[in-house]
């Protein structure tokens, strides 16, 4: 405990005063006693610019400083209850969802949150030293009006903690910790007596003891929606949805759409496991899980060999005789990892607005790249569910990715091996494939990327709608 300075006295009226708030001239004017032991005190260094103000026993007592604090804290604390029109404390709480019959609950549908309270709401009288149930409080809150309801105990620790019994007891009880004056100047200015206030590493904080700490509320959590079409309707792609709209499909055309949640709240979930899901009870079959395909570069590795396409589509294991399914680690993934649902409401659904965004190797400007898709998307994702089809430079697909995520939007990705030197008709191919899907072309061309000047050639003679975006 640190040095007790005695920076509060009683004046001659049983007034409690402080010595910064007395002068050198009405500090003559009055008498002043200890609040501990009784002895009269003397007023030191007042207006000092050397030394800390402060009171003195006049003369040598046994006077202990941690009563002093104990009694000075009681006095302050209740000032502050009597005086203030609010007495806010906060601590901190588990929220849990109120919807207990909802599949999808993991972690991420509870949460530790700050609860406030104002006790004058609840209590108008604050007692020094007063008994209820065998035990004595420090502070005794009660409402006059309402007798019958339960008080709450407020004590001061200095040294000694409550004991068991009292915490035992089911009162509710909040224990602030003193460890000088200076706590106790904290705690008469601040708004609130926290929780998270007047920590010390070495101590604990103030404390709450049985005061209700779990609540259920309606809350509002991300699940992972995937989105399955048939091959020539654009494939599958992977999007977030908030929990309220958990039952319902997203998209008119889609034909499986399922709900994804990990169990231990992780938020980034393959689409393998939804896959996998697919391929147990819709019987899909599809290259990704095949073992003669490359998963990395999208290639399969029976074309030399046996005449298969290099860069099948992804329905191109529906009718494959070689189709075999590899044991990955996915496949031998416990089905306890991720909760799967399928959706089959369809009451809220939307058209899909499918849009190319394109890029060259050299363009990186996310602002720019951000404010132009809000610029020319802002109405198709009122309207619409909108899918990115993502299969340009790898610049512009981390854009994409980080614009989808940040607008919650479907990317269906076309990928192109582009460390394999040898890809232009793949490329080409690929561009194809999307330009057969897509609603839209938005283009960031600096005049010199020929194969981002082919893709915006060949959108423009299909009379697909056209964005240039000079860089």
């Amino acid at each position: 405990m640190a040095e007790i300075k005695y920076q509060y006295a009683y004046d001659e009226n049983g007034l409690l005063v402080s010595i910064s708030d007395l002068s050198k001239e009405s500090s003559k004017q009055h008498c002043f006693r200890c609040i501990s032991c009784g002895s009269t005190l003397l007023p030191r260094a007042i207006e000092s610019k050397h030394r800390k103000p402060h009171f003195y026993h006049k003369s040598v007592v046994d006077c202990s400083g941690e009563t002093y604090l104990h009694k000075l804290g009681k006095l302050l604390i209740k000032k502050k209850f009597d005086y203030s029109e609010k007495f806010v404390v906060s601590y901190s709480a588990k929220i849990k969802c109120n919807k207990s019959n909802c599949n999808l609950q993991n972690k991420g549908c509870e949460k530790q949150e700050e609860v406030k309270v104002d006790l004058k709401e609840f209590y108008d009288t604050c007692s020094v030293e007063a008994y209820y149930k065998g035990f004595i409080a420090d502070l005794l809150l009660t409402n006059s009006q309402k007798p019958d309801t339960p008080p709450v105990f407020i004590e001061i620790f200095v040294s000694h903690a409550c004991d068991d019994d009292k915490l035992d007891s089911g009162i509710r009880i909040i224990e602030i910790p003193i460890r000088c004056e200076q706590d106790l100047k904290d705690i008469e200015a601040e708004e609130e007596l926290s929780e998270a206030g007047h920590q010390d590493k070495r101590k604990k904080g103030v404390r709450f003891y049985s005061f209700k700490k779990e609540f259920e509320a309606p809350m509002s959590n991300d699940v992972t929606r995937f989105v399955f079409c048939s091959n020539q309707n654009g494939g599958y792609s992977l999007t977030t949805i908030t929990c309220a709209d958990k039952e319902y499909k997203l998209l008119q055309d889609s034909q499986t759409e399922l709900n994804l949640v990990s169990r231990s709240g992780c938020n980034n979930i393959s689409q393998y496991y939804a896959l996998k899901w697919m391929e147990k009870s819709k019987s899909l079959r599809c290259c990704e899980f095949c073992k003669f395909y490359e998963e990395n570069n999208g290639y399969c590795r029976l074309s030399k060999k046996y005449g298969k396409p290099e860069y099948p589509d992804r329905g191109y294991a529906e009718n494959c005789g070689s189709y075999y399914i590899r044991q990955n680690d996915i496949f031998m993934a416990s089905d306890d990892d991720v909760y799967v649902e399928e959706v089959f409401k369809a009451n809220k659904a939307k058209s899909a607005f499918r849009v190319i965004i394109a890029g060259g190797a050299s363009f990186s400007d996310y602002e720019l790249f951000k404010n132009k898709c809000n610029h020319y998307l802002s109405y198709r994702i009122e309207k619409n569910v909108v899918i990115i089809l993502s299969g340009t430079s790898l610049e512009t697909q981390r854009l994409i990715e980080r614009y989808a995520e940040e607008k919650s939007l479907l990317v269906e990705h076309h990928n192109v091996d582009w460390e394999d030197k040898v890809v232009y008709d793949r490329i080409h191919k690929s561009h194809d494939e999307m330009l057969q899907k897509a609603d839209a072309l938005i283009a960031f061309y600096d005049g010199k990327a020929k194969i981002t000047h082919s893709l915006i050639e060949k959108a423009r003679l299909k009379g697909i709608q056209v964005a240039v975006v000079s860089y």
